[in-house]
């Protein structure tokens, strides 16, 4: 009997060391596409009041891009495309129910007292899915946050066509790591002096189609759902979908590159053009910090 024991617990330990190797993150050789940048400004009503020079900035700063796009519930601005919302395959309703298990009570309980609502983790959702679900859409998709103006000339990818990704100093939730730990098998950070929590970020398919496969394959569940079902379902301390895409590329790819780019957060949009004279690339002019 207990050589029989033995054995099994033998055999769960050898069954665990083969699956943390199996999902060891392996450097990869992407194919990237030399594509233009598709832009894509997922926005709510509260930021109207910045998103038309949101789309300016862009125009005027981003080098190759040819579509820029806003997601959002209704059409807000005529600077720009639209697309509804309501044509991904998940809605806020969706998605607040999945964090909540399909419990009405939890739901409530989950989401009444915390500034993280439901839409908090759906536009999340929302910029990881535009690849897939915005019709003719490029390869090279370009997610910038509707309250963030781009002042000066800056490139988005490298002379191989991999993503030039931007970073930050200031510490982000520590809960943001640890959702990213429990969606992705084997995920690590690439660096834990940075941070890449900067209000946009290049995505590109081919690295979105390889990260939804793995958690796909290790959740058994659409990647939305597993998403979801990964935030801490005790406490609302959020999720970060530019963390998840950030450390899931750098540690997939040496295509991709860290670039450093001059930028702040700021509550006075009215300054912007001050910033712009100070040689500042983007700054991001938050609804939180206004007077």
């Amino acid at each position: 009997m207990i050589r029989t024991l033995c054995l099994f617990f033998i055999s769960i330990l050898l069954t665990s060391s083969v699956c943390c190797e199996e999902y060891e993150p392996i450097k990869k050789q992407y194919s990237f596409a030399n594509d233009p940048i598709d832009i894509i400004i997922v926005t709510h009503p509260k930021d109207k009041k910045t998103l038309d020079d949101c789309i300016n900035g862009l125009k005027e700063n981003c080098k190759n891009y040819r579509r820029i796009i806003v997601v959002s519930s209704k059409n807000l601005t005529d600077q720009a495309e639209w697309y509804d919302e309501a044509n991904y395959p998940f809605s806020k309703e969706d998605i607040g129910m999945k964090i909540a298990r399909g419990s009405h009570k939890k739901y409530k309980q989950f989401f009444e007292h915390d500034h993280r609502s439901p839409g908090w983790y759906f536009q999340q959702l929302l910029k990881l899915y535009s690849p897939f679900v915005i019709p003719g859409i490029t390869s090279n998709v370009l997610v910038v946050d509707s309250d963030t103006i781009f002042m000066n000339p800056v490139e988005f990818l490298n002379e191989q066509n991999g993503g030039l990704l931007c970073f930050g100093t200031k510490r982000v939730m520590s809960a943001y790591f640890k959702h990213a730990e429990r969606l992705i098998p084997g995920y690590k950070r690439i660096n834990t002096d940075i941070y890449s929590v900067c209000h946009h970020m290049l995505f590109q398919r081919v690295i979105l189609e390889d990260l939804f496969a793995v958690v796909e394959n290790y959740h058994h569940v659409p990647f939305w759902e597993a998403f979801c079902l990964c935030v801490d379902r005790h406490k609302n301390l959020g999720a970060s979908e530019f963390e998840i895409y950030f450390n899931f590329a750098l540690t997939h790819s040496d295509q991709i590159e860290l670039r450093k780019l001059k930028w702040r957060n700021s509550g006075h949009p009215g300054k912007k053009n001050r910033y712009k004279d100070a040689g500042y690339d983007y700054v991001s002019f938050h609804t939180y910090m206004r007077g």
